[in-house]
């Protein structure tokens, strides 16, 4: 009987302080994000290559991520996801780049959270993805990343770069954005079963200027969505695998018997 009591508790001790903390694909669009996690989070080791793409592993306080640069358009992103969560399980995948505006009375530089993205060069049933905010354990989005607006992204292989395609797709979609990675990004977090959230920052209107306003977006641009994206992933709860996070399990492994403590079972 004391051999089972304490094998019981011996294995269970072992699984919880075992459990890593959260891991966390994180999908960047500009180089300046990344450089801006990476003040914080320590870089572990050498990148990962994954056929063409380099995945980069992180460790920020408990939480590993691994980084990987979405790429231009959403076939591209869509490698580059795939080949991160077909080689890292991941809790939780973040997002952080770019897109144009549909309407003038967005303003450049605000930041949004993605509500849906929808693939509106599929076919003429363009698929949406729909993002449930209420999933992430965050309270409070540190600046600039506490707005709460959400907005509506369409996404495709197209730069949008003229008033009539711009005003064309906000009819056909309805939505708010453009960008060229989020189709992508969506349909393979969907495949993997992983939760995405995604912020936008508008970088143009996606007008006859969209072009030099984006490069000179780009240009001057200086990471605040990854210095943000910091606090974020310190604000995620315990581990579900933690024993902190389940009391009474916590309280028991602190009161596994003693030899002197355990009844005397001539059985065991």
């Amino acid at each position: 009987m004391r051999k089972r009591i304490r094998l019981f508790f011996g294995l269970l001790a072992f699984c919880v302080t075992q459990a890593p903390g959260d891991t966390i694909g994180f999908f960047y669009a500009l180089d300046a994000d990344l450089q801006a996690l990476k003040t914080q989070a320590r870089e572990m080791g050498q990148a990962t290559r994954v056929g063409s793409r380099s995945v980069q592993r992180l460790q920020l306080d408990a939480h590993t991520i691994y980084a990987v640069k979405m790429g231009s358009g959403a076939v591209e992103t869509a490698v580059s996801v795939q080949a991160l969560l077909s080689r890292f399980r991941c809790d939780w995948a973040f997002s952080i780049g770019p897109a144009g505006a549909l309407s003038d009375e967005m303003a450049t530089h605000q930041w949004h959270r993605v509500g849906s993205v929808t693939a509106w060069q599929t076919d003429s049933q363009a698929k949406t993805w729909r993002t449930d905010w209420t999933r992430l354990p965050v309270a409070v989005f540190p600046s600039p990343l506490q707005t709460t607006s959400t907005i509506a992204v369409a996404s495709g292989e197209q730069f949008i770069s003229t008033t009539r395609e711009r005003d064309r797709l906000q009819a056909m979609t309805q939505a708010d954005a453009v960008d060229m990675n989020s189709f992508g990004l969506a349909l393979v977090c969907a495949d993997h079963g992983v939760p995405l959230f995604a912020w936008k920052i508008i970088s143009d209107h996606a007008d006859e200027t969209a072009s030099e306003t984006f490069r000179s977006f780009i240009a001057t641009y200086t990471g605040e969505g990854g210095k943000a994206l910091i606090e974020i992933i310190r604000a995620l709860p315990a581990n579900p695998n933690d024993p902190s996070s389940y009391p009474v399990i916590e309280r028991l492994l602190h009161e596994v018997p003693t030899e002197n403590q355990l009844p005397n079972d001539s059985r065991s």
